[in-house]
C-alpha cells in the first residue's frame, strides 16, 4: 500500500511539474512569500548560524544582574554578606 501511495504521489508531483500552469502558480507563490518575509519579517533571518553568532556575541549575564531586582526577604540578623 505504501509503495503504491509513493507511487501516485510520484506521477502526480511528475505531472505537476510538466505543467506550465501550474509551474506559474508555483513561482508567483514563491516571490509572494519573499515579498512578506521582507515586509512583515525584516529583521528575522531563518539561518539559524546568524543567531547564534549573535547570541554569542553578548557577554553572559552575571548572578548579580539576574538577581538585581530580586526581593530576597527580611534579614532578621542584619548583617550583610
Amino acid at each position: 500500500m505504501l509503495w503504491e501511495t509513493m507511487e501516485r504521489v510520484n506521477r502526480l508531483r511528475q505531472k505537476a511539474m510538466s505543467n506550465p500552469e501550474f509551474l506559474a502558480a508555483a513561482k508567483e507563490h514563491e516571490e509572494t512569500l519573499k515579498f512578506v518575509e521582507q515586509e512583515f519579517e525584516p529583521n528575522h533571518s531563518h539561518k539559524s548560524s546568524t543567531r547564534r553568532t549573535q547570541a554569542r556575541k553578548s557577554k553572559p549575564k552575571s548572578m548579580a544582574d539576574i538577581y538585581e531586582k530580586a526581593a530576597f526577604g527580611d534579614n532578621p540578623s542584619g548583617t550583610e554578606h
